[in-house]
C-alpha cells in the first residue's frame, strides 16, 4: 500500500511540475500559448475526424444509411487542417469572437434580470450588476483584444502555477506521512515481536 501511495505521489508531482512549466510558459509567452493551443485543437479535430472516418467504414451497410459520420469526418478533418495551417490568423480573431460572445451573453443575462425584477427574493439587482460588469469586460476584450487576452492568459498561468505549487506541497506531505507511518508500523511490529 505504501509503495502504491508513493508511486502515485511521485507521478502526481511529475504531472504537477509539467503543468507548472506550462503555467510559467502561459505567463511569459501568452500569444505563443494561444498558438500552441490552436494547433493542439486543430490536431484533435483531425484525429476525431479520422476516428469518425474509420467508424463509418467499419459499420454495416444497412446502418450507414442513417449515419452522418462520413460528413462529420470530412468536416472535422478539413476544419482541423485549416486551423493547424492558419493558427496565427485564427488566433487573431479569437479574442474578438470571445469579446462578442461575452457581450451577447451579458445582454441575455440583462434581459433575464429585468424579466424577474418583480419576483420576490429573485436577487435581480445582483444579476443586473453582474450582466453589466461582464458586458463591460466583453467590451474591453473587443476593443483591446490582444492586450486583454494576454492579460487573461497570464492570470490563468499564474493561477495554474499557484495551484500546482500547492499540489506539489500536498504530494510531498502525503509521501512523508506515508514514510513516517511505515516506520511507526515497523517499530510497533518490532516491539510486539520482542514481547513475544
Amino acid at each position: 500500500m505504501e509503495n502504491y501511495v508513493r508511486k502515485l505521489g511521485r507521478n502526481s508531482i511529475i504531472f504537477s511540475i509539467l503543468l507548472l512549466v506550462f503555467g510559467l510558459f502561459m505567463f511569459i509567452r501568452p500569444i505563443s500559448t494561444i498558438n500552441i493551443l490552436m494547433i493542439i485543437f486543430g490536431a484533435i479535430l483531425v484525429i476525431d475526424g479520422l476516428v469518425h472516418l474509420v467508424s463509418y467504414f467499419s459499420i454495416k451497410n444497412e446502418y450507414r444509411f442513417f449515419s452522418s459520420e462520413l460528413a462529420q469526418a470530412i468536416i472535422y478533418i478539413i476544419l482541423g487542417f485549416v486551423i493547424v495551417c492558419n493558427y496565427n490568423r485564427i488566433s487573431e480573431f479569437l479574442p474578438i469572437i470571445l469579446g462578442v460572445w461575452i457581450i451577447i451573453d451579458s445582454i441575455f443575462r440583462l434581459q433575464i434580470s429585468l424579466n424577474i425584477r418583480d419576483i420576490y427574493d429573485s436577487h435581480w439587482g445582483l444579476l443586473l450588476a453582474m450582466s453589466i460588469i461582464t458586458g463591460l469586460l466583453g467590451m474591453i476584450i473587443l476593443f483591446n483584444p490582444f492586450e486583454s487576452l494576454s492579460l487573461f492568459i497570464r492570470i490563468g498561468g499564474a493561477i495554474l502555477m499557484f495551484c500546482e505549487l500547492i499540489s506539489i506541497f500536498e504530494d510531498f506531505s502525503i509521501i512523508s506521512r506515508v514514510g513516517k507511518a511505515e516506520k511507526l508500523e515497523k517499530k510497533i511490529a518490532k516491539k510486539i515481536s520482542e514481547k513475544e
